[in-house]
C-alpha cells in the first residue's frame, strides 16, 4: 500500500460496498419475484421490500465511491489524506447509519416517503459520514495544495455535491412541489452531477495510469465533463418537474439540458476508441477493470442516454412517466452507468496487491457478463412491459388491473433474467472479497 494509510482506509469502504451490492442482488430478485407471486413468502412486505432495494442501489455505490475518491485522491496527490483518523470515525458512522436505514426498513420501520423511505435520523448520519468526507478532502487538497490536479479537485467538489444534495432531505416539507423537488435532488443529481464528477476523476486516474489515454487529452476531457455535468445536471433534473406544480418553462429546460449532459460521454467513447489502437497489451488486473468501465459507458450511451432523451420529451413524458419504462431506464441508467463504474474502482483498488491469474480472470469475465445480459434482459422486459402499459392503460384507457394481467409475462421474464444479475453479482463480489482477505495485510 506505499505507507499511505489513506489508501488503506479506503479499501475498508470498498469492500462493504460491495458487500451491499452482493446483498441488492439478491434482494432485487426477491422482488422482482414477489411481484409476479402475490403470495410470495416473505418476512419482509412487498412496499418495505422495494425500500431496501431502493436504499441499498442509492447508498452501496456512495459507500463504495468514498472510499474511490479517498484511494485515488492519495493515488494523485502522492500524499496521504489529512486525517486518516476522521476517515476510520467517517466510516463507522456511515456503516451504523447505512445499517441502521437498512435494518428499520427491513422490520417496516419508514416515513412513507418514495425513494427515500428511511428515518430521518439515518439520513442524518449518513449526511454527517459525507460531511467529515468533505472536511477531510478540502484540508487534504489544501495541505497538498501545489500538488493538486484536476482529478482530485474534481472528485472533492462531487463528494461536496453529496453533502449538500441530501441534507435539505432531512428535512420534511408541508409543500409537496417542493418536497417532490428535494427528492429529485437526490434521485436524479446524486447520479447525474455528484456521482458523474466523482466517477469521472476515476476514469481520468485509471486511463492516465493504464495509458488509455494521453494525460493532457483526459484533463481537457475532465474539465469539459465537469462543466456540462454540474449545468447540464443542474437543469436536466427540469424532466422530473413536468407534473408536480412548476411553471411550464421546465418543459422545455428538462429535455435541452438532459441533451447536453451526454456530450462528454461520446467524447470519452472517442478518447477510449482512439487509446486502444495504440495501447500495449492489458495486463489481466486492467482488462477486468477496462470491461466494467465499457460496460458502464455502453449502458450510458444507450439506456441512460438514448431512451434517456425518448421519455424526457414531453408530450411522451405525459404518457410514459410512472410507467415500467421509466424503471427500465432507471436500472441502466443507474447501476449500467455509475454501478459498473463503482464495481471498477472497487476492484482496482482490492486487488492492487494481488497477481490475478488466467483463472480467477475467467471468473470476472464470466461474472461480467452475466451482469450484462441479466440488466439487458431485465431492462428491455421492463421497457417492452412499460411500452405495452403505456398504450393500453394511458392511451387507450383500460382498466388497470386487465392491463397489468396482461403485461405478467414480460415481470415473469424478468425475474428470470434478473436471476443472471444476481448470479454475476454474486461471482463478482466473491471474487473481489477473495482477493481481499487474500491481500488484507498488505
Amino acid at each position: 500500500m506505499k505507507g499511505f494509510l489513506g489508501k488503506q482506509i479506503a479499501r475498508r469502504y470498498v469492500l462493504y460496498a460491495v458487500f451491499l451490492f452482493g446483498i441488492q442482488g439478491l434482494v432485487a430478485l426477491l422482488g422482482a419475484t414477489s411481484l409476479i407471486v402475490p403470495d410470495f413468502p416473505s418476512p419482509i412486505s412487498y412496499e418495505y421490500g422495494r425500500a431496501v432495494h431502493l436504499a441499498l442501489a442509492t447508498f452501496w455505490p456512495v459507500i463504495g465511491m468514498m472510499g474511490m475518491v479517498y484511494y485515488f485522491t492519495v493515488d494523485q496527490l502522492k500524499a496521504d489524506i489529512y486525517s486518516p483518523r476522521l476517515a476510520r470515525w467517517q466510516f463507522v458512522i456511515l456503516l451504523i447509519a447505512s445499517g441502521g436505514l437498512l435494518g428499520t426498513l427491513a422490520l417496516g420501520i419508514g416515513n412513507g416517503r418514495e425513494y427515500l423511505d428511511g428515518l430521518p435520523v439515518f439520513y442524518m448520519g449518513i449526511s454527517l459520514g459525507l460531511l467529515l468526507g468533505t472536511y477531510n478532502l478540502i484540508r487534504t487538497l489544501w495541505k497538498n495544495r501545489r500538488k493538486i490536479t484536476p482529478a482530485a479537485g474534481i472528485m472533492t467538489v462531487g463528494v461536496v455535491f453529496l453533502s449538500v444534495l441530501l441534507i435539505p432531505n432531512v428535512l420534511r416539507f408541508n409543500n409537496p412541489v417542493a418536497d417532490e423537488a428535494v427528492k429529485f435532488w437526490v434521485v436524479h443529481l446524486w447520479e447525474e452531477m455528484a456521482f458523474e464528477l466523482t466517477t469521472s476523476g476515476f476514469i481520468a486516474s485509471f486511463f492516465v495510469t493504464a495509458g488509455i489515454a494521453a494525460k493532457k487529452d483526459i484533463e481537457k476531457w475532465l474539465y469539459l465533463e465537469a462543466t456540462l455535468s454540474v449545468i447540464g445536471g443542474l437543469f436536466g433534473t427540469g424532466h422530473h418537474y413536468f407534473w408536480i406544480g412548476f411553471p411550464p418553462i421546465w418543459l422545455f429546460l428538462g429535455p435541452v439540458f438532459s441533451f447536453i449532459q451526454v456530450l462528454p460521454v461520446f467524447l470519452l467513447a472517442y478518447l477510449i476508441y482512439k487509446g486502444f489502437k495504440k495501447h500495449k497489451p492489458f495486463s489481466l488486473r486492467e482488462k477486468l477493470a477496462v470491461w466494467l468501465i465499457l460496460s458502464s459507458i455502453f449502458h450510458h450511451l444507450t439506456g441512460a442516454t438514448l431512451l434517456g432523451i425518448l421519455i424526457t420529451i414531453p408530450w411522451i413524458n405525459l404518457y410514459t412517466h410512472g410507467t415500467y419504462i421509466t424503471s427500465g431506464h432507471a436500472h441502466l441508467a443507474l447501476f449500467g452507468t455509475i454501478g459498473f463504474l463503482i464495481l471498477a474502482g472497487a476492484y482496482a483498488i482490492l486487488i492492487e496487491e494481488d497477481a490475478l491469474n488466467k483463472k480467477t480472470y475467467g471468473y470476472g469475465v464470466s461474472g461480467i457478463i452475466l451482469l450484462n445480459l441479466g440488466l439487458i434482459g431485465m431492462s428491455l422486459c421492463l421497457i417492452l412491459a412499460g411500452f405495452l402499459q403505456t398504450y393500453l392503460w394511458r392511451v387507450m384507457g383500460i382498466d388497470f388491473m386487465v392491463v397489468s394481467s396482461v403485461i405478467n409475462p414480460y415481470l415473469i421474464l424478468r425475474a428470470l433474467l434478473g436471476s443472471l444479475f444476481t448470479l454475476g453479482a454474486a461471482i463478482l463480489s466473491f471474487l473481489i472479497i477473495k482477493t481481499w482477505w487474500k491481500t488484507r495485510k498488505a
